[in-house]
């Protein structure tokens, strides 16, 4: 794909829309590479607060860091705490908000105050990656989350008990994800064994066909596009997790795929999705439409960021 040909069409103005600012938001950053002092960057994050998805599931604040009619942080699906600042920190949502302070403290109070036997690489992966993307990663009790997340990933080789004790692909893109979202500088060399980690494990099978070890048959929403997803994760997903480290071109089977996404584009330079949970949300990120606003940014970015780290840096640079 000419990535020149993309910024002078029509698919970036689109995304650019003021009446999607978080969307707007994401094609600034990822695809036109603004830095967060930027006047219309500052501009769209203060929007985000003012209109749209964020301020309708913020609406539903029950105080107390809960959400209304939650029965613990984790249920009901998706409408609880947990999901609602994994969501929130996907739609860029101001983190200083009192609420979402206060919702990312009794996440940080309630799990380092459980007793447990077992880490989730994908609930570790979403809650490292929500508390750091809203600004309340520097507690030292998230260090212990990332400290668990890293031995489950490099001790534990990904496995989960809901798998059959077998490695997850799903939770080993969580896991990158939420890594990904701890600055470069604050990154221990722990995380940084947990990403090679996950980067090899997800680099060993073929990662659009999805046949990770498995007791099963591959899941339906796999080679889907899907946004938003929860602890789930599909090849779009995955593909943007190694996006956000750089790792988009360590493997062979990652560059098929970043392939066969560019080859999932429409005519018209956008792509198709689905929400296949939205109607367990408080509300949809987007009418049920297509082509998709959330699909077609996140594919752009993906294979933008395989464009750039195949071209010699002085090129990227320019």
């Amino acid at each position: 794909m000419d990535w020149i040909e993309v910024l002078y069409s029509d698919v970036i103005p689109w995304l650019m829309e003021l009446s999607d600012p978080s969307v707007r938001y994401w094609a600034l950053t990822k695809l036109l590479g603004r830095a967060e002092g930027d006047v219309e960057v500052v501009e769209v994050r203060r929007a985000i607060m003012e209109r749209g998805p964020a301020v309708e599931i913020l609406s539903h604040y029950a105080g107390d860091g809960c959400w209304e009619g939650e029965r613990s942080y984790y249920t009901y699906k998706y409408t609880s705490t947990h999901w609602q600042l994994l969501l929130l920190a996907e739609l860029a949502a101001d983190g200083r908000d009192e609420r979402i302070t206060a919702a990312c403290q009794r996440m940080i109070d309630d799990v380092h105050g459980e007793a447990r036997s077992t880490v989730w690489p994908c609930f570790h992966g979403n809650l490292i990656g929500y508390l750091h993307a809203l600004g309340h990663g520097q507690d030292e009790r998230v260090r212990q989350f990332e400290a668990e997340l890293a031995d489950a990933g490099d001790i534990g080789k990904w496995r989960c008990e809901n798998n059959d004790n077998l490695p997850c692909a799903w939770g080993a893109a969580r896991a990158l994800w939420g890594i990904g979202r701890i600055p470069v500088d604050e990154r221990s060399d722990a995380a940084q064994e947990a990403i090679d980690s996950g980067v090899r494990f997800l680099g060993r099978f073929k990662l659009r066909e999805g046949n990770y070890p498995s007791s099963g048959p591959r899941h339906r929403l796999w080679e889907r596009l899907n946004f938003p997803l929860f602890y789930q994760a599909d090849v779009l997903f995955t593909l943007r997790a190694l996006a956000d480290l750089g790792r988009l071109n360590d493997k062979p089977t990652f560059r098929l795929a970043t392939e066969w996404l560019e080859a999932r584009r429409r005519d018209d330079g956008r792509w198709n999705g689905a929400s296949p949970y939205g109607s367990r949300m408080w509300t949809q990120l987007e009418k049920r439409r297509r082509p998709s606003k959330w699909i077609t940014w996140q594919a752009l970015y993906v294979i933008k960021e395989a464009t750039n780290s195949r071209l010699p840096s002085d090129i990227v640079r320019h």
